[in-house]
């Protein structure tokens, strides 16, 4: 259906495009069309534009006839939906829909044995911790644990100053040892065999002087300690609780340490 040249214009010119037509044929251009402009009422036009187009409506569906079995479904349906109960049917319902499902317990966990975890424990080597410094002279070497938290030149001036209080002249600070060598526990290398071991190569270089000890594993295994270092070091001339950066700290203990060193390697 065509729609005429009126309505059109009215159509595009409420969209804002207005169209324009030769009042005389254009030399050389094709002829117009004639268009024919019948006479409408401009309100007849806006109702047209503004009339909604016709709802299409659905086809009707016959009803379905059910039977029995779907009577008693809808029934159900219809009393779920009022929130009451429905009448029983007299559709049969096979037993194994009524049969409760079996729930499988759950195992219990296997208890852990407490044989085996003390095992495990048991398996970490025994660990020794310490930091130990060495200092020279000609009759002595004087053993000591070091103080991260102290001043390592306090603790070096306090060692000479030792030494040399009881007459010894030439006096050099030696290496130190820190022990354990590894942070994991149960890498080979760690054990206190080990660390016994590790002694005694440094021992070689003694030569015959006195071992002199100032808080050395005063507080590892104390049971085992005498006998680790004895086997060592060997028979140490002076075996003090207390380290350098104690006996800085508190003065009774400077005069028990000289109290020990008079009586056996004199000063």
């Amino acid at each position: 259906m065509m729609m005429p040249e009126a309505e059109r214009q009215f159509y595009l010119g409420k969209a804002g495009i207005h169209l324009w037509y030769a009042r005389k044929a254009l030399p050389g251009a094709a002829p117009s069309p004639e268009f024919a402009f019948p006479e409408h009422d401009e309100s007849e036009l806006e109702a047209a534009a503004i009339a909604p187009p016709p709802v299409p409506t659905r086809p009707s569906v016959p009803e379905r006839k059910v039977d029995g079995v779907g009577k008693d479904r809808i029934a159900g349906i219809r009393a779920l939906m009022a929130n009451s109960t429905p009448e029983p049917t007299d559709v049969p319902v096979p037993e194994t829909a009524l049969e409760a499902p079996v729930v499988a317990e759950p195992e219990a966990p296997a208890e852990v044995s407490s044989d085996k975890t003390l095992n495990v424990v048991g398996d970490l080597p025994r660990q020794i911790h310490a930091h130990l410094g060495f200092w020279f002279s000609e009759r002595l070497v004087l053993i000591s644990g070091v103080s991260d938290q102290a001043s390592t030149r306090l603790q070096d001036t306090l060692a000479k100053n030792i030494l040399a209080a009881v007459g010894e002249a030439r006096i050099e600070k030696g290496r130190e040892l820190r022990w354990p060598v590894f942070g994991n526990l149960r890498v080979p290398g760690n054990s206190a065999d080990n660390f016994r071991d590790t002694l005694r190569s440094l021992a070689n270089d003694f030569g015959a002087r006195k071992v002199v000890l100032l808080g050395v594993l005063a507080n590892d295994f104390p049971s085992e300690r005498a006998v680790l270092l004895d086997d060592a070091l060997g028979d140490a001339a002076v075996d003090f609780s207390h380290t350098l950066a104690e006996l800085a700290a508190v003065p009774a203990y400077k005069r028990e340490l000289w109290q020990q060193l008079k009586s056996t390697v004199g000063g």
